[in-house]
Formats: C-alpha cells, sequence, structure tokens
C-alpha cells in the first residue's frame, strides 16, 4: 500500500472489530465521518482497514472558560480553533485488511498496536478496497452503530474517488448488492439506498 498518505493520529485503543485514534487539531486535518483509514499490524506485515464512524473534539479549561464568557471575542475563537491544538478521538470499524499484496474483506487477524500511526487512505487505495462490495455486510452488521448512516457515507467517500462517468455505475452496483442482503427489509433497503443516492 502507499506510504504517502496523511497521518491523521495515533491508535489508543483497539480490538479486532476496530479501534480508536487521537489527534490534535490543526495538525492533522480532522477525519470525516465516513473516511476510510489505516492502521499497520502484525509488526507491519497487514494492515487493519478502518472506517470512521465516531468523533469527539474533547474540551480543555480554556475551552470552558470562553464557552462560559458573555463575548468572547474573534480573535480569542481564532486562536482557539485555528492554533491552539485541540485533541480530538475518533472511533474506526474494521471492515477489511490488507497482507499478503491483497484486501481481505474480513476482521483483521490481529489488532493494530497502541501508538500505531493511523493514516488516511490515498484516493488510489479507496478505489482498489472498493472495487469489491464486500465490505459492506460488515458495516450493516455491526453492532451499536448508525449502520445506515455509515454505510451511505461510505458508499459516497467511494464514489467520491471515481470519475464522473464512473460514478454512476459504482452507485447502482453498491445499490444492487445491498439489495441482495436487504431483500427481506425492504424499507430498510429503500433508507439506505436514499441516503447514499440523495447525497450524491
Amino acid at each position: 500500500m502507499g506510504n504517502e498518505a496523511t497521518t491523521i493520529g495515533r491508535v489508543t485503543r483497539c480490538s479486532t472489530r476496530g479501534f480508536i485514534g487521537a489527534a490534535r487539531a490543526p495538525e492533522p486535518e480532522i477525519p470525516y465521518f465516513g473516511a476510510f483509514c489505516k492502521a499497520d499490524a502484525q509488526q507491519g506485515k497487514s494492515a487493519v482497514i478502518g472506517l470512521i464512524y465516531d468523533i469527539s473534539i474533547e474540551d480543555d479549561q480554556l475551552t470552558r472558560q470562553m464557552a462560559a464568557a458573555e463575548r468572547p471575542n474573534d480573535e480569542e475563537l481564532a486562536d482557539q480553533r485555528f492554533v491552539r491544538q485541540v485533541p480530538i478521538e475518533y472511533s474506526a470499524l474494521a471492515v477489511g485488511f490488507w497482507s499478503e499484496e491483497k484486501f481481505n474483506y474480513a476482521l483483521p487477524p490481529q489488532p493494530p498496536l497502541a501508538l500505531a500511526l493511523i493514516h488516511a487512505l490515498q484516493d488510489d487505495e479507496i478505489r482498489a478496497f472498493t472495487e469489491r462490495l464486500d465490505f459492506i455486510p460488515i458495516i450493516l452488521s455491526a453492532d451499536n452503530l448508525a449502520n445506515d448512516e455509515l454505510l451511505a457515507a461510505a458508499i459516497q467517500t467511494a464514489a467520491s474517488v471515481r470519475s464522473a462517468a464512473e460514478r454512476g455505475a459504482f452507485l447502482v452496483d453498491a445499490g444492487r448488492y445491498c439489495a441482495r442482503l436487504l431483500a427481506n427489509d425492504l424499507t430498510r433497503l429503500e433508507n439506505v439506498i436514499r441516503r447514499f443516492c440523495d447525497e450524491k
């Protein structure tokens, strides 16, 4: 896999089902819901592919003081938002892994280690990983997540790295794949397809 990806933090907690990362803004850029990322595992022999599903920006004493102030001035707000490093924590669902020069669409054999670097997947990596849609069942079956919203965000992220000519066909293929999985729940299927098509 490519080595020029943007670093978006380090692993703080992990399991085979996913990992939690921490970073400080403005460096690196804040990760976003539905973004694909990766973290090395098995001493670099594999990389866990994650899909970010939860992001929290932690407060601190200064933030609380400014929030309680009657009217913080623009300079203080700009310093807080763009200069000071604000702690960010995000959670990623494991949706596959890279091993032996190929993507695997299953839970990884081992999670990444604590403090492993987390990188955003590059566009070509997202495209390659999503050539097969076998990550979709992992998203739909994950416990205690906003599964349908996460799936829609993931599909839109995958569509965005494709050319305009390819994007429509990709969304149709994704819709058909979801139709096979959700054939017994037509209401949910309709909602899922509407979510990732409405954002097109």
